[in-house]
C-alpha cells in the first residue's frame, strides 16, 4: 500500500481513470500497457483474493462447528459464539460491494445540460431533461463578507422519461437527484457571477452503483458482530471476575478454618 501510495502521486493520470470506468477496462487500457507501474496493483489484488477465499473458507468451516454444538451453548450462547463470523461475514460482503461497484457500476462525467438539453442515460432507454434550473448569489449588502455577487445555491428539476411514464426530481449541490438506481450530482455549473445574456447550465455526473446495497449490507452486519462481541467479552470478563472472587472467598473461608484447628 505505501509503494502504491507513492505511485500513485507520480502517475496520477493513470489511477485517476479508475474513478470513470469499470476495473476490467481499466486493466485492459491502463493496467496492462502500462505495466511497469500498475504491477503492485495486480499483487495487491492477487493477495486480497487470497485474503477473501481464506476467510470465507474459515468463517465457513467454524460457522459449521458452532452449529453442530449449539445444544451446548444454547440459543444466546450461540449468538454470541458466532459474533467473529459475522464480523467476517460483513467484511465479505464489504470487498463484494466494493467489487460489484468497480466491474459492473457506471461513472459518467461530462453531462453539460442547459435548459431543455437531454441525456440518454448509458446503456438505458431513460432520458434525463433538465426542466428548469436556477442559481441565486449573494445580493449587495449580504453579511458574508466578500460573497456579494458570488453564486449562493444552484437548483434545477430533471424531467425523467422511460417507458415507465414521466417523473421528475430535484437536484442541487448538496442534494442529488435518484431514479431507479442512478444518481446525479452537480460537478460544475455556470455562470459563476451575474452576467447578463449568459446561457445557465451545469455538468452533471451521472453514477449506477449496484454495490452501493451489499456494502450497506455488510456495513450493517460488520457493526452487529462487533457488539455482539463486545458482549461476548464483556460477559466473558465478568464471569472471569465472579470465579476468582469466589476461588479468593474459598481460599479466606479455609485459612479462617485452619487458624481455628
Amino acid at each position: 500500500l505505501l509503494i502504491g501510495a507513492i505511485v500513485m502521486k507520480g502517475h496520477p493520470r493513470i489511477f485517476f481513470a479508475l474513478e470513470e470506468t469499470v476495473l476490467q477496462k481499466w486493466i485492459t487500457t491502463y493496467g496492462l500497457n502500462y505495466i511497469q507501474v500498475t504491477w503492485w496493483f495486480f499483487v495487491l489484488l492477487f493477495l486480497l483474493f487470497l485474503l477473501t477465499l481464506a476467510t470465507i473458507v474459515c468463517t465457513t468451516n467454524r460457522v459449521a462447528a458452532l452449529i453442530t454444538k449449539h445444544k451446548a451453548y444454547g440459543t444466546w450462547g450461540l449468538i454470541l459464539k458466532l459474533s467473529p463470523s459475522l464480523i467476517h461475514f460483513g467484511f465479505i460482503l464489504l470487498l463484494g460491494g466494493q467489487l460489484a461497484t468497480h466491474t459492473m457500476g457506471i461513472n459518467s462525467h461530462g453531462n453539460i445540460l442547459t435548459i431543455g438539453g437531454t441525456v440518454r442515460l448509458p446503456g438505458s432507454d431513460i432520458k434525463a431533461t433538465l426542466r428548469d434550473l436556477e442559481i441565486e448569489f449573494f445580493k449587495k449588502g449580504t453579511h458574508f463578507l466578500g460573497m456579494e455577487g458570488r453564486p449562493k445555491t444552484v437548483n434545477g428539476v430533471l424531467c425523467f422519461e422511460d417507458d415507465q411514464g414521466v417523473h421528475e426530481e430535484t437536484i442541487s449541490i448538496n442534494r442529488p437527484a435518484s431514479y431507479r438506481g442512478w444518481y446525479f450530482f452537480i460537478e460544475d455549473f455556470y455562470p459563476k457571477s451575474k452576467r447578463p445574456k449568459t446561457v445557465p447550465c451545469i455538468n452533471m455526473i451521472i453514477r449506477k452503483d449496484p454495490g452501493i446495497r451489499i456494502m450497506i449490507g455488510g456495513a450493517i452486519l460488520f457493526g452487529l458482530g462487533l457488539m455482539l462481541y463486545l458482549v461476548q467479552v464483556t460477559h466473558a470478563d465478568m464471569a472471569g471476575k465472579s470465579m476468582k472472587n469466589r476461588v479468593c472467598k474459598g481460599q479466606r473461608n479455609r485459612q479462617k478454618q485452619l487458624s481455628l484447628i
